[in-house]
Formats: C-alpha cells, structure tokens, sequence
C-alpha cells in the first residue's frame, strides 16, 4: 500500500491536482520546462514512463538490498518503503536492524532518490542529458542533507560521542534523509542526539524534499520562493524605484505563484495550531500532541518524547487522538487545499 501511494501521489500530483488548481505541481504550470512537456504530451503517456521509472528504481533497490545481506523478504519490503517514502519496516528496530554500513548507505540513497521530482527523471532520460542536477530544488536538498549531517556529526563526536566520525555521519545522513524526505525510518533514537540535534530534527521536519517526489511535508520550493520574496522586499527597501527580476530556475515567477506559497504556509501553521490543540484535549501532554501534529501534517511518522518518539509508536494513543490525526495526515499528503477545496460549495456550483 505504501508502494502504490508513492506512485499514486505523484500521478495525482502530474495529472488531477492540476485541475483542481492547487498542488506544488500547479504553480508552475507555465514556468516550468517539465509542465511544458506534459502540456505537448498526452498524460497517459507521461504517468507511463514515471510509473516505469519507479519500477526499475525499486527493482534495483531490491537488488541492491539483497546483494547487501538482506533477506529475500527484507529487501523486497524495504524497496517498497524506502522509495515511496513509505517508512514501514519488518521491525520495531526499523532500519537499525540493519548494522552494515554499506545497507546503511544504500538505504540513505534510496530515500533520497524517492525524494527526486519523477517528472526530471522522465525528461532527463528523454534528452539524454542531467536537468535533475541543475533543477535548484534538487540542488538545495543535496546541500541541506550535506550540510545538516556534517553539523550533527561533529556536534555529536564534539559532546562526547563514542562513535567513529564514519559511523556517526552515517547515522547523521540516513536518519536527516528519512526526515526531510519524510520517511521515517530511522537507525537510532536520535531524540537522544542532544538539544541541538533535535531542534535541527524539529526544522527538517518541515522541510519536506522535492514537489513531484513521493514525499510529504512543505516542499522546498515553497522556501525557496519565500526567500525570493524576502529578497524582493529588503531590495524594495532599499532601492523603491529599483526593478527586482523575479526568476526561478532561471524562469519567471508570477505573483500569483507567490501568493499561493503564503496562503499554504498560512493554512499549515493554522492546521498545526489547531490540531496541536484537539490533541490536548485528549489528555496528551504539549511535546506529544504537538509532535504528533507535526509528524502527521507532514506525514513523516515518529513525533518526540516517549510514546511516540523514534523508539515509541502511536498504539497506546487515544481512539480520539487517532481519528484526529488520520484527518491531518490526510490533510497534510493532499497539501491542504485540495482536500479544502473539494469541501468549499463554491467548487461544486456550474
């Protein structure tokens, strides 16, 4: 089930949200090069080549887990899971059942592919050429994960570590990984890492990987387009009659593509208020409810604390917490409007 709805949201991302007028997808309709292709192509045909592409992805992960020392059973399960970001594993261990590097490594690289645009994979092979590499989303979660691993691992080796700087960065790239793409596996409960470690944690945790990837949470486009605005903001400051050119991957962006990365942060913040507060109110303490919150809006798995920490799970939690957290994470992997959109009246009227 986690397989197919690593596929399915991308396909509904490529082909239905679209039509509804909401989804990261959707803001570059006329920007983006990849939206361009699938303008001129039939979408049966492009839902075709990314659902091809997933298969042989996953084919390969089997393999390479197998090859690695998993069973037969383990790599196909884990295959599933890591490149849907899906995150469930034949173990409450999750992947620290795993104690080879090696697995370690491959486990990391395969989340991270599930967390790629689908969409690039297509048009990379099609032009024989690398638009993945020079997409600056992609580019941005190779420097969030390079930069945020490195910081923990000589944090962690720096307030007395045991763990060689190999072993410890390798810990430090599997489980970042399984955060910002949304994952949730995890080798170690790393909300034992220190306060630093899991403030770090608590922000990647909205980050999210790349829109048109299997995973949840904000996407970093979304930053990336906030950061625009903030940069347009402080240079109107300074220069009012200047003229600020508003590019995105070496393509303009249109104000409306702006408004619609404000009013998802406004509904996000507003939903993780609200659902923090219900959760309360069935006698869950502040970490755990506003943990859980987080995790289901971003659909990532474990929260903070004790019960549903990386080393916790969600079992004991009321029946009422659970249904209220079954609607944010439905409210979370639809990206907020869709699901808003199909309950306003105005939607259904001819």
């Amino acid at each position: 089930m986690q397989w197919v709805g690593g596929i399915g949201i991308i396909l509904m991302a490529v082909a239905v949200l679209p039509f509804l007028k909401v989804g990261g997808m959707r803001l570059f309709k006329t920007e983006s090069s990849e939206w361009s292709d699938i303008q001129n192509t039939r979408v049966r045909t492009v839902a075709s080549q990314i659902g091809l592409v997933y298969m042989l992805l996953t084919a390969l992960a089997v393999g390479l887990f197998w090859a690695l020392g998993m069973t037969g059973f383990n790599a196909l399960n884990h295959a599933l899971t890591s490149l849907a970001t899906g995150g469930y594993s034949t173990s409450d261990a999750s992947f620290g059942q795993f104690h080879t590097p090696a697995l370690i490594w491959a486990g990391s690289g395969f989340m991270l592919l599930g967390g790629l645009p689908f969409l690039l994979y297509v048009q990379s092979l099609h032009d024989r050429s690398w638009h993945i590499a020079r997409d600056a989303q992609v580019q941005l979660l190779f420097k969030l994960i390079a930069g945020t691993a490195l910081a923990m691992t000589i944090h962690r080796l720096l307030t007395g570590s045991s763990e060689s700087f190999f072993v410890a960065l390798t810990h430090a790239v599997f489980n970042i990984t399984s955060v910002v793409t949304t994952t949730g596996y995890a080798t170690e409960d790393y909300t034992l890492w220190g306060s630093f470690s899991l403030m770090l944690f608590v922000f990647l945790m909205f980050s999210g990987a790349c829109s048109g990837s299997t995973s949840g949470g904000t996407k970093l486009f979304r930053f990336q387009l906030l950061g625009l605005l903030l940069r347009e903001n402080l240079f109107k400051s300074l220069h009012p009659s200047g003229h600020f050119q508003r590019t995105y991957n070496h393509r303009p962006v249109g104000e409306g593509v702006l408004v619609a990365s404000l009013a998802y942060l406004f509904v996000m913040l507003m939903s993780l208020l609200l659902f923090s507060i219900a959760l309360t109110l069935t006698g869950l303490d502040v970490v755990t409810a506003g943990s859980a919150a987080l995790t289901a809006l971003m659909n990532f798995g474990p929260g903070f604390g004790d019960i549903i920490g990386p080393a916790g799970n969600f079992s004991t939690l009321p029946d009422t917490a659970k249904a209220i957290l079954c609607l944010a994470m439905l409210l979370g992997r639809l990206e907020y409007m869709a699901l808003l959109i199909l309950f306003t009246p105005a939607f259904w009227r001819w």
